[in-house]
């Protein structure tokens, strides 16, 4: 994470948790001195970031004890030069090839290879079991200009805790 935190969220994810997240980083980039350039991207990368937290996320695992590592977390950190928003939640080991696959797949493609990409993935009417098409990270990587960063870190004999950054210039 950068060294100036702007937002820091762990415990139980909702759409209206998401709400007030999305409102206090509003006020936030205010007090950190974000253009509104920067704050339109950001509030994008977040939506995208925090629907996958609650698509993929097993909620029941968190339980309303906000320090559990089954919680999903959110952090937005900035530096001088870069804004930073970083996820963490449990999934399930057997989504795992999937997320990396995907991730992979965006962070191979040059910025016009990934307009490509995404009219294609929006064309082509497949939708995922959680009823994604797969656009929310092409969204992030042409929103940011940056590759996609990811780790998987074992929770359990089902579950691995999942980290998912992203970063872009300011």
């Amino acid at each position: 994470m950068l060294h100036k935190s702007i937002l820091s969220y762990q415990g139980p994810l909702s759409f209206s948790t998401i709400d007030r997240l999305l409102s206090e980083f509003k006020l936030a980039a205010q007090d950190h001195d974000i253009s509104f350039k920067t704050y339109k991207k950001m509030i994008s990368v977040m939506i995208e970031a925090l629907e996958n937290v609650t698509k993929y996320s097993d909620q029941l695992l968190c339980n309303g004890d906000r320090s559990s590592v089954f919680c999903p977390s959110c952090k937005i950190s900035r530096n001088d030069s870069l804004i930073e928003m970083e996820t963490t939640n449990p999934v399930k080991k057997q989504e795992v090839l999937s997320l990396r696959t995907r991730i992979d797949n965006v962070n191979r493609q040059d910025s016009n290879a990934l307009k490509e990409l995404y009219k294609s993935t929006i064309t082509n009417g497949e939708f995922s079991a959680t009823g994604g098409a797969g656009l929310g990270f092409i969204e992030m990587a042409k929103t940011t200009g940056s590759k996609l960063e990811y780790a998987f870190e074992n929770l359990s004999k089902e579950y691995s805790l999942y980290t998912f950054r992203v970063s872009m210039h300011i």
